[in-house]
């Protein structure tokens, strides 16, 4: 008897498999993030940053009381004041 029963859902099971339709395999979705635009930066801080360090996104924008503190994708940290104007940049260890 279990050999019919464990036959039969050997039986089942390769049929089940065998009427599955072949999922298409997709790429996994690459995702990119923005580097023309970060919501809240002055323009001339975006320019600066792309001129620096193109094709690096920013990765965390800290509103300071001084300006902007912006780390980048490649853990380079870049300080802005109030008005734009860069004062200096440290590697994020």
């Amino acid at each position: 008897m279990k050999t019919k029963i464990f036959i039969a859902a050997l039986l089942f099971s390769s049929l089940a498999l065998a009427n599955q339709t072949a999922i298409p395999a997709y790429p996994a979705p690459s995702y990119a993030p923005p580097t023309h635009y970060y919501q809240g930066l002055p323009q001339n801080i975006m320019t600066t940053i792309q001129k620096m360090y193109p094709g690096v996104w920013i990765k965390d924008v800290d509103f300071e009381p001084y300006g902007y503190e912006i780390e980048l994708g490649n853990r380079m940290e870049l300080y802005f004041d109030t008005q734009g104007n860069f004062l200096g940049q440290k590697y994020d260890d």
